[in-house]
């Protein structure tokens, strides 16, 4: 595919779109992560941010919050460059709190579950 630029335009920075920067570096991707309660230092790596996340989250569901929540940052982000939707903090939000109900709904055992559900009304 040829693209006329690889510069995030969702943000100040002016950055590359990388896949670091895309998730968690761009200042969309940290307000949408920040509106359900989690931050981290982005100058770390990718790998030192998911720990961080990890370590802050304390709960055995914690790959399904990253995975959700850079899915819903990714399909917020395509909405706005292929079919012109504005690309709303909120909105991400709520695509990832419905996505983590459905997963824990209907992918995870009881206990767990409860757990997740809780997680997110305490939010």
């Amino acid at each position: 595919m040829h693209l006329d630029s690889n510069i995030c335009e969702m943000c100040i920075h002016q950055k590359r779109e990388m896949v670091t920067h895309l998730f968690l570096r761009c200042n969309f991707a940290k307000a949408c992560w920040n509106s359900v309660g989690i931050s981290f230092v982005s100058t770390r790596s990718s790998v030192h941010i998911f720990n961080q996340i990890r370590r802050h989250l304390n709960t055995s569901f914690f790959m399904e919050i990253i995975i959700l929540m850079s899915w819903s940052i990714w399909t917020t982000r395509n909405d706005w460059t292929f079919n012109n939707v504005d690309p709303l903090i909120s909105g991400t939000r709520s695509k990832f709190l419905t996505e983590l109900s459905l997963v824990a709904s209907h992918r995870m055992n009881s206990v767990l579950s409860q757990e997740c559900l809780d997680w997110i009304h305490s939010l």
